[in-house]
């Protein structure tokens, strides 16, 4: 039949993604601050005229750390999505178990009713 969404979830170490996912979380903050002092220092630096070829270069180097800016914060905005998609999951994951018992519990009840 194939590979399924399932067997897919089934094979992730759900425990161990749930213990990284703070840790991930704050990396990705350390991250967006540190960019952003960075960013507040070069916006400092930029006051003092440049000249030549130098000016070219320094609006390459402003270009790019607005890049790195932007990408730092997509990276704070995808690990805060982890972590609130790693929760529900992690719910679901409980639920899933909570309802196999009770189908369990449900079809043990249902044969000693059809057994008596």
């Amino acid at each position: 039949m194939g590979f399924t969404w399932m067997s897919a979830i089934k094979l992730i170490p759900w425990g161990d993604v749930v213990q990284a996912t703070p840790g991930i979380v704050k990396g990705a903050h350390d991250l967006w601050s540190r960019t952003r002092k960075a960013k507040t220092a070069v916006e400092a630096q930029d006051a003092v005229p440049v000249p030549g070829d130098a000016e070219q270069f320094a609006a390459r180097i402003r270009q790019l750390e607005a890049e790195q800016l932007e990408a730092s914060q997509l990276i704070n905005t995808l690990a805060e999505q982890n972590a609130q998609l790693v929760a529900a999951m992690d719910k679901l994951r409980t639920r899933v178990k909570m309802l196999t018992a009770f189908g369990v519990l449900l079809a043990l009840g249902l044969a000693a009713v059809w057994l008596r």
